[in-house]
């Protein structure tokens, strides 16, 4: 397997493992939060929920997800044009 395309399936799969971690933790730290400072933490402070693991959920792995899959795609295309041309030759 190409080094580059191996990078890109390892992004890929690493996104979702991300996903996945960051809504468990975005959980998490939310109910802690309110469990250890009480019902009304969020209100107190300002911010009705515990946005910085949601953001990386909703966002980043996303944008990271679909940057591995559409490499991943181009590098497949460029090896099959590659070996056509080559049985060509």
């Amino acid at each position: 397997m190409d080094r580059k395309l191996k990078k890109y399936l390892i992004l890929t799969a690493a996104s979702i493992a991300g996903f996945v971690i960051c809504v468990i933790l975005h959980n998490v730290t939310y109910g802690l939060f309110i469990y250890l400072f009480g019902e009304d933490f969020w209100d107190k402070i300002g911010i009705s929920d515990e946005p910085f693991f949601f953001l990386l959920a909703v966002f980043v792995c996303p944008i990271l997800f679909l940057i591995g899959v559409v490499g991943s795609i181009v590098l497949i295309i460029k090896k099959i044009i590659n070996l056509s041309d080559a049985k060509k030759s």
